[in-house]
C-alpha cells in the first residue's frame, strides 16, 4: 500500500497509466453505516452539465464491474444503478453534509 493510502482504497494496478494531466475530480468512500462520503474537486471541471457526463460514464463503468462480478448482463446491472440514482435523486433517502465548500483552488 502506498504511503499515506487508505488500507479500503481501490488499488490503481492493472488500468491505464495516468499521465501527467490527469487529475482527480472526485472521491467517495461509504462508510460503516452505509452512509457515502464524498469529496468534489469542482474547479476541475467548470461545466456541471460535464461533471453530469463524467458520472454517466462512472455508472457505466460500475454497470460493467458489477455485471462481471456478479453475472449480471451489463445492461441489468446498468438499470439498477439508474434504478437507484433516479430513486435517490426524487426520494432523497438521507441528508447530505458539506464536508468543506467549493473554491477555485
Amino acid at each position: 500500500m502506498a504511503e499515506g493510502e487508505h488500507p479500503g482504497a481501490i488499488p490503481l494496478e492493472g488500468g491505464e497509466a495516468l499521465g501527467p494531466q490527469a487529475a482527480e475530480l472526485i472521491r467517495a468512500w461509504i462508510n460503516e453505516e452505509g452512509r457515502a462520503n464524498v469529496w468534489v474537486a469542482a474547479f476541475r471541471l467548470e461545466d456541471p452539465k460535464v461533471f453530469g457526463y463524467f458520472l454517466s460514464d462512472i455508472a457505466r463503468h460500475g454497470a460493467r464491474a458489477y455485471a462481471t462480478t456478479y453475472g449480471l448482463t451489463e445492461d441489468e446491472a446498468l438499470q439498477q444503478i439508474v434504478d437507484g440514482l433516479g430513486e435517490q435523486l426524487r426520494e432523497q433517502f438521507s441528508t447530505i453534509t458539506t464536508i468543506q465548500d467549493g473554491s477555485l483552488d
